[in-house]
């Protein structure tokens, strides 16, 4: 285990060297991030002035599930995003050699090569809408926040098995980038309320490509909305995904094929 974070932690101050070298590209960045959130939170201004309610979301309920879909993929942006842009390269390049002969898990340590520090004033922003609409929205507070702490991870873990199951093709795939990219077709899903989506999308999104674990689902539970089997469906749906992914990542290593090869 020690290992681990001896790896992670060299991992994390070289990231943390190469932003203060680069910082007008980390400023840039910041930038960039932070008029996404100013869209994202205007678009629902719009829609929001001129009706009081869109299949059982109001304004107030919909504020609080951008706040944590905000504050979730703030997260991944900021420790795995960077990394999963190159995967397929370092499988298409034979790079992958390099990582297996380190002595913590190669999966681990090509999914957290690069980070992206510019997201983290979205995740202070996505707390901050959190915090603005939580009591209007049906949150409790106090105690409760501990529940909005439980639900950001589970997004994390969320994006981070999607993209992984995206990426992972690129052993058989000549163009496996051209299928990651196909990832953020389908993550445009994520970023509304799924009572914006009709039946049969809806249950797309919380079972076969679970982008409503990111911010629909939690949304739900923490203002009382939900029938009470969300986490049961959460952790059976995210169970499988590692469950397949660990079998697909095996045999892509049998598959791989080393720049020495």
């Amino acid at each position: 285990m020690r290992t681990y974070w001896d790896v992670l932690l060299t991992i994390f101050k070289n990231n943390i060297v190469r932003e203060f070298i680069y910082r007008s590209n980390t400023i840039a960045l910041t930038v960039a991030d932070l008029i996404w959130v100013v869209v994202e939170y205007a678009f629902f201004e719009v829609i929001y002035s001129n009706i009081g309610s869109i299949n059982g979301w109001n304004r107030e309920q919909t504020f609080f599930f951008l706040g944590i879909f905000i504050s979730s993929d703030a997260l991944f942006t900021t420790f795995f995003q960077r990394s999963f842009w190159n995967f397929p390269y370092l499988i298409s390049q034979g790079d992958l050699d390099v990582l297996l002969t380190k002595p913590i898990n190669a999966a681990v340590l090509a999914t957290f090569k690069e980070l992206n520090f510019s997201q983290l004033i979205n995740l202070v922003l996505g707390f901050y809408i959190i915090n603005h609409y939580g009591t209007a929205a049906g949150f409790d507070g106090g105690t409760a926040w501990f529940g909005i702490v439980f639900w950001i991870i589970i997004g994390l873990i969320t994006q981070y098995l999607m993209r992984f199951a995206f990426c992972i093709w690129s052993f058989w795939l000549d163009r496996g980038l051209t299928v990651s990219r196909l990832y953020y077709q389908f993550y445009a899903l994520a970023n509304k309320p799924d009572g914006l989506y009709p039946t049969a999308v809806r249950v797309l999104i919380k079972t076969a490509l679970p982008f409503a674990f990111l911010g629909s689902v939690p949304a739900v539970v923490l203002t009382h909305r939900g029938n009470g089997w969300e986490v049961a469906l959460v952790f059976t749906v995210l169970a499988f995904y590692v469950l397949f992914l660990t079998f697909i990542w095996k045999r892509g290593l049998r598959k791989y094929q080393s720049a020495s090869s």
